[in-house]
């Protein structure tokens, strides 16, 4: 019987289009996501292979010069982490804080267009001129404002997206060296980070600034050698204030000024950091050579001192005024102490140190801590603040990030102070902002305390 084949009718154009669209939508889609998952993977990886080569060096011979190499060629996020930790000595080797210090005055300068039209559509009447100088977060220019000479700090373009990433990296690698190291969890780098960052978003936010030079402005409005820059217009990202007069401390230092001249701008200075201290509470909080401005006034040549790039600062709450009296029970009570060893000696220590740190004291006090009287008599204020750093780190205690700043805010003003050629005393400066000036015998008690140190000093060479 002969078979009767039945025609198959063939598959039309539509259902084939139908069916080949599903896996071209899918392998569309897939690329969109691929592509998407690629370019917000990839300024991340290749920002960390960028680090990875220019840390190599670092890693390979971990010398003082290749530390610094790395942080330079980091860019601005890790110049300023390096100025941050160059005052840590109890956790870094002394050299490399040494070298770190350095950051403080080389920071490369380099003006950006697309800077320069952006601060100039932020304010309207303003007009940028030739770069001044820059920092790690912002560059100073020549600018002029309704007719008059300003300077004009613009924030560095993309500084905020390069903080977060570079902190997040910051924050893994700390997460790798602590599971890697355990015996290093005491230390909370997480924590320390996150310190880092407050302060370097505080110093981002150039308004913020602002607040800061007004309040310095309103507390030295009484003193008439100590001035700070005028504000005249701010946003954000752009800061337009008076110029600076005079030079830097830097600078001024390298000038054959007379060894009468230079104890004036001393005698400012300790001032200063006393009444900032002791009697505002509120403190500079990166007062290195640069940002000190001496300016010499009128026939008798009177010394002014400038304030400028007040972007960190801090505000002592009433504990930490008395922090050298209160920085155990601090750390105690901030469960810091969680990994802490033998604290009852660690608190003879502190008692000691202080002692010898704010007196001339005698051989039975200064010999715990110092082999000659040489050694204790020409120790300077920070290097005090690293002995203490050095005891806590010894015990495994934690400096509280309050205290650290402050401490760093200390070195960083003495520093200056001392590159005039005179050491600091500590209770000479202090004692006027302790008075009691209503009670005539505690002030003429007070004043033969002052007295006493002045000679004491004199007479060690200290002063």
């Amino acid at each position: 019987m002969a078979t009767m084949d039945l025609p198959v009718a063939a598959p039309s154009a539509n259902a084939s289009n139908a069916s080949n669209a599903k896996p071209r939508r899918r392998r569309v889609w897939f690329l969109v996501i691929g592509l998407m998952l690629f370019f917000w993977i990839l300024p991340t990886m290749r920002r960390f292979c960028y680090l990875s080569l220019v840390w190599t060096p670092a890693l390979l011979w971990r010398s003082p010069g290749t530390v610094v190499f790395g942080l330079q060629w980091s860019g601005p996020v890790f110049i300023k982490l390096g100025q941050w930790l160059s005052t840590r000595r109890d956790i870094i080797p002394s050299d490399i804080c040494d070298a770190m210090g350095e950051l403080h005055e080389h920071v490369p300068a380099s003006g950006a267009k697309r800077d320069v039209r952006h601060a100039v559509t932020q304010i309207p009447q303003l007009e940028l001129g030739s770069l001044m100088g820059g920092g790690c977060v912002a560059q100073v220019y020549h600018g002029k404002f309704q007719g008059q000479e300003v300077a004009v700090k613009v924030r560095r373009s993309g500084i905020m997206k390069r903080l977060e990433m570079d902190l997040k990296l910051l924050h893994k690698a700390a997460w790798i060296i602590e599971h890697l190291r355990p015996q290093l969890r005491w230390m909370a780098l997480n924590e320390a980070l996150e310190n880092f960052a407050f302060y370097m978003k505080q110093q981002v936010n150039l308004s913020q600034e602002a607040v800061y030079m007004k309040r310095f402005d309103a507390n030295f409005k009484a003193r008439k050698n100590i001035i700070v820059p005028q504000i005249y217009a701010h946003t954000e990202s752009v800061l337009v204030m008076e110029v600076a007069a005079g030079d830097s401390l830097s600078n001024f230092i390298k000038q054959n000024h007379s060894k009468e001249k230079r104890l004036e701008v001393h005698g400012v200075l300790t001032d200063m950091m006393a009444k900032m201290a002791l009697q505002d509470g509120f403190l500079h909080g990166d007062l290195h050579p640069g940002n000190l401005f001496i300016q010499l006034q009128g026939a008798q040549q009177k010394p002014l001192v400038t304030l400028i790039d007040t972007g960190i600062s801090i505000q002592m709450t009433k504990q930490l005024r008395d922090f050298t009296k209160e920085v155990v029970r601090l750390h105690e009570k901030e469960n810091l102490t969680n990994y802490a060893e033998n604290v009852e000696q660690l608190k003879d220590d502190m008692g000691n140190l202080l002692l010898a740190g704010c007196f001339m004291v005698g051989e039975e006090i200064w010999s715990k801590r110092f082999a000659t009287f040489e050694d204790y008599n020409g120790t300077k204020v920070s290097q005090y603040f690293d002995f203490l750093m050095s005891d806590l780190s010894s015990h495994k205690i934690r400096v509280a990030p309050d205290l650290w700043s402050i401490m760093t805010a200390f070195a960083l003003i003495e520093g200056s102070i001392s590159e005039l050629g005179f050491g600091v005393n500590v209770l000479g400066s202090c004692v006027p902002y302790l008075m009691n000036h209503f009670n005539p015998l505690d002030w003429i008690r007070r004043k033969q305390t002052l007295a006493e140190s002045d000679k004491n000093s004199e007479a060690a060479g200290r002063k």
